[in-house]
């Protein structure tokens, strides 16, 4: 997945990473929760969430107050997506 529309630096443990902000569709249910969809990078390209694995409350290596950990499969890869409930957005971290 390439870089995104809005990128945040921060180093944790000797490695750096990228907060990166994206596009995502997003379904609620009925019982209140909800579950990313696909996202959509600057460029236009849209990528599939294929499967949430694990939704916790975790934190990120890049600065974010303790966002909601959305493990997902992602092209055939685990990636984590996180949702900060205090700004309404989603965000991937990328190593650099």
């Amino acid at each position: 997945i390439p870089c995104g529309i809005f990128v945040e630096t921060a180093h944790t443990a000797g490695m750096e990473y990228r907060r990166v902000f994206i596009e995502t569709a997003v379904k609620f249910s009925k019982e209140g929760g909800m579950r990313p969809l696909w996202l959509v990078w600057e460029d236009g390209r849209k990528f599939s969430i294929d499967r949430v694995k694990y939704i916790e409350r975790a934190p990120a290596h890049a600065g974010a107050v303790l966002p909601v950990r959305y493990t997902c499969m992602i092209a055939d890869r685990e990636r984590n997506l996180y949702f900060e409930e205090e700004t309404q957005r989603w965000f991937l971290e990328i190593p650099l």
